[in-house]
């Protein structure tokens, strides 16, 4: 029987990588019946709502959503970001979990 060898410092990579994306829970998480509709990004800028592991541009950027893609909304940090979990990208339902910032949402229903 064959052993695998992971060397220490490669153990500490994975655990570092998967530290780095923990995604900060609001206080006051749960489905709502509101949901974002992602509009009016500007598709000569950046042309992307970026989703981020926390509420604040200073939180790892974790993916990015874009005009016409949908989110639904579990909370809030009381101010301008939104905790989103799952919904639909490039038209296609979607799971995926992490802040946006509101400027780019209409909101529904």
């Amino acid at each position: 029987m064959r052993r695998a060898f992971i060397p220490l410092a490669m153990l500490g990579a994975f655990t570092a990588s998967a530290t780095a994306q923990t995604i900060v829970m609001p206080q006051n998480h749960g489905p709502t019946d509101t949901g974002c509709l992602v509009k009016g990004l500007d598709p000569n800028g950046d042309g992307f709502l970026a989703l981020r592991a926390g509420p604040g541009t200073e939180h790892a950027q974790i993916g990015s959503l874009h005009n016409g893609d949908a989110a639904f909304v579990y909370g809030s940090d009381n101010g301008r970001w939104l905790y989103v979990e799952n919904g639909a990208l490039d038209g296609k339902e979607a799971k995926f979990r992490g802040w946006i910032y509101d400027a780019w949402c209409e909101f529904y229903p």
